[in-house]
């Protein structure tokens, strides 16, 4: 039988994650009595659906490169933890 073209797509772990940088739709509390909105990464595993998130204070190349090593840091240390 050829593939159903509407089955669900099921992946391996560690084969894929989707990475997005997400906005907050409300100014968020900063130091100092300030407020904003900065970015938010988000990265989603595809195997197990597992969302983790850091908020970034920019969304220049520096701050998106070291946030996305901090999230895979924290998976990766939360993971080992009993």
């Amino acid at each position: 039988m050829p593939v159903d073209p509407v089955s669900r797509t099921v992946y391996q772990p560690g084969e894929l994650a989707q990475c997005d940088l997400w906005f907050p739709p409300v100014d968020i509390p900063l130091d100092y009595g300030q407020t904003g909105r900065p970015p938010v990464l988000v990265i989603v595993c595809g195997c197990s659906r597992m969302i983790a998130a850091r908020m970034l204070p920019s969304r220049q190349t520096g701050d998106l490169v070291d946030g996305h090593w901090r999230v895979l840091a924290d998976v990766r240390s939360s993971a080992t933890q009993p």
